[in-house]
């Protein structure tokens, strides 16, 4: 799947994202397309709408399986790494919840990211 397809694949899953991805410049490389979807992802998480949250992991998670080379790096680069800014806000129950409902592979990719920092 190419940041095309994964344009797509986000619309499903929030269709409000349609009228941003119309921005042509949103939709030219697989950053653009993941950094949209993590803002989308950071105001679901400041709503606390952990039904939605949980649809919306689901499909980064897709995604982030699925994509070619280049939206997996966006997914890690972007999203990944964007992670524990997204949940600063959050009350610590409310974290844990986020990151108990975080898929497996997003989770690893998060722990590898986190351990690796700095070296």
């Amino acid at each position: 799947m190419d940041h095309t397809e994964a344009i797509q694949e986000i619309i499903k899953v929030l269709p409000e994202t349609n009228q941003e991805f119309n921005e042509m410049y949103k939709t030219k490389t697989s950053f653009m397309v993941i950094n949209v979807f993590t803002k989308q992802i950071k105001q679901i998480i400041l709503k606390k709408d952990s039904e939605v949250l949980l649809v919306c992991l689901q499909k980064m998670n897709d995604l982030y399986l699925k994509g070619d080379q280049a939206l997996r790096n966006a997914v890690e680069t972007v999203f990944v790494f964007s992670l524990d800014n997204l949940t600063f806000c959050c009350d610590k129950n409310y974290r844990q919840i986020i990151f108990n409902q975080l898929p497996t592979e997003l989770h690893n990719a998060y722990v590898h990211q986190v351990y690796t920092s700095g070296k």
